[in-house]
């Protein structure tokens, strides 16, 4: 799903399913905080089976929106796995920079979003 249609499922909430929204993602939250690091391991609920397993029947439009969420989360890479290789052109010249050269030196801090 893409971060339009995601956004489009949630602002599509009314009043009442966004309380519900809410306090379904809150409880994602809070299964997420009993795990070091947000880091999912094998005794971690995630993110799905908290909506999955929600002790009442979700509205059709509540569950997109969490699916959007979900789906969101699920994207990787996550805490502790390898990014994925990649280079970029430096900015004002013709020199590229590889993810691979820091490795082993010290953290890469990626940062992404728009300034429009």
């Amino acid at each position: 799903m893409l971060k339009a249609e995601r956004d489009n499922a949630i602002t599509r909430l009314g009043a009442q399913d966004r309380r519900v929204f809410r306090r379904v993602v809150d409880a994602m939250k809070e299964a997420r905080a009993y795990s070091p690091n947000g880091q999912t391991d094998a005794g971690q609920v995630t993110a799905r089976q908290v909506m999955e397993n929600w002790d009442e029947p979700l509205p059709g439009d509540v569950k997109l929106a969490l699916e959007a969420v979900v789906a969101r989360d699920e994207m990787g890479p996550h805490v502790g796995e390898v990014a994925p290789g990649f280079d970029l052109k430096r900015l004002g010249s013709d020199e590229r920079v590889r993810l691979s050269d820091f490795r082993g030196q010290r953290p890469v801090a990626l940062a992404f979003g728009s300034y429009t």
